[in-house]
């Protein structure tokens, strides 16, 4: 297996998603698997690994109208040729039913092939992601009086909102079934404990989508941040951050260029309610930042800079997937308003950018995956070049930066082709 697909199919975001993904070689043999695409399609991790992926997913034979087969290999070839993603919009592919031998499942997906390239530009293989969207698919097939075989066009944004929308429906139907913990679907507390009913919840979304359409960047995530601050009493600032193998968290959407100043008052002391939220799980509620003061400070220096930036509270949420925190959603208030709880909405709209956040990811999460690839090969490069010129791994670091600069590529790219072109 090439390098740059064993990074990929290591990632530790890779794995922790919740984001069906599948990496394939240019020859389209499945080289890795995550959880959540053996969830999606019934299969184990033997079954696939080192599979022909039309082998492991073949058309149904007793449908002469299946087309899953033809539009997936026209989709792999286009993006290893063109060395460019190519999203599918949405397609009827049915799959083997594990459970009753030679028969199929009737399914619709959403696919959007990305290519794998390596150090020289050349393209290794391909990141293969899908969302089960079966029950969109049926309506949007009844709407437009289509016929079930074909593929829906859809505006990027619509569907995005539609994926969005598939992971909340989900995780609400797994909370009325008690198949979730309360880890995943944490109900609220304090002064949020006020009842709040499925309209409620419906509400902000009408709200996100409504944000949505007039959002010319087409984001999800930033339509989240404009319903925070335009509907939650007293909140100024919302930010949504990415955490992932990386050193410094991505912040996907931020509501203004104040709430992006507090926020990076997280990566620039280390600490705060954000960092600690993500690493812990569970939400952090700080109504007043003054409540700490500078001896015994349960965050010293971000509560210092926080409060010469006018931060007057911060309330954040973690950003789960099924088994892990991926990012966080964090409210900020002015100094100067009166301290109180967070209001009462915000835990069901963290709840619902928990889902924005992972229906997003097909079209983030590519670029995540290789900052991960690119830390680690870039630790080990480090190592190698300290030990090969005598200096220290920190100069070994600022070498590589400079080299990389100097050659006109990225550090990851340099990181890598050392390491493949080591004695």
């Amino acid at each position: 297996m090439h390098e740059v697909l064993r990074a990929t199919s290591s990632s530790q975001l890779f794995e922790a998603t919740t984001a069906p993904y599948v990496v394939l070689d240019t020859h389209f043999r499945i080289q890795g698997v995550n959880p959540a695409y053996l969830a999606a399609t019934g299969r184990t991790r033997q079954e696939l690994l080192g599979a022909f992926m039309f082998d492991a997913f073949p058309d149904a034979p007793r449908d002469a109208t299946a087309t899953g087969v033809r539009n997936l290999t026209a989709s792999l070839e286009q993006v290893l040729r063109y060395k460019s993603a190519h999203d599918m919009g949405i397609q009827r592919y049915d799959i083997p039913d594990s459970g009753v031998p030679g028969a199929f499942r009737r399914k619709a997906w959403t696919p959007v092939n990305s290519p794998l390239s390596d150090a020289d530009g050349r393209v290794v293989g391909a990141l293969h992601h899908v969302e089960d969207v079966t029950a969109v698919h049926d309506v949007l097939s009844g709407a437009h009086r289509g016929d079930a075989g074909d593929a829906v066009p859809q505006a990027p944004l619509v569907q995005r909102v539609l994926l969005a929308l598939n992971h909340y429906e989900q995780a609400i139907k797994a909370a009325a079934d008690g198949s979730m913990s309360s880890r995943d679907f944490t109900p609220p507390t304090g002064a949020q404990a006020e009842p709040r009913g499925s309209a409620r919840r419906d509400t902000l979304w009408h709200e996100i989508v409504h944000a949505a359409e007039g959002n010319r960047a087409g984001d999800c995530a930033a339509a989240v941040c404009a319903v925070a601050t335009q509907h939650l009493p007293r909140i100024d600032a919302a930010v949504i951050s990415l955490h992932g193998g990386a050193l410094l968290p991505v912040q996907l959407a931020v509501s203004s260029s104040w709430g992006r100043r507090a926020e990076e008052l997280h990566f620039l002391t280390g600490e705060g309610p954000a960092l600690t939220a993500f690493r812990t799980g569970k939400p952090v509620l700080v109504s007043d930042l003054g409540q700490f003061g500078p001896a015994g400070a349960r965050w010293p220096l971000f509560t210092e800079a926080a409060g010469g930036l006018g931060v007057g509270a911060a309330f954040a949420y973690p950003l789960r997937s099924s088994t892990t925190p991926v990012g966080t959603l964090t409210l900020y208030r002015k100094r100067g308003a009166t301290p109180g709880e967070p209001p009462a909405d915000a835990q069901a709209l963290a709840e619902i950018a928990a889902h924005v956040l992972l229906a997003d990811q097909d079209y983030e999460i590519i670029d995540q995956i290789r900052s991960t690839a690119d830390e680690d090969d870039l630790n080990v490069a480090a190592g190698v070049v300290a030990a090969a010129r005598g200096m220290s791994v920190a100069d070994a670091l600022a070498w590589l930066h400079t080299t990389a600069r100097a050659q006109g590529r990225t550090v990851g790219d340099l990181a890598r082709f050392l390491l493949m072109n080591r004695p």
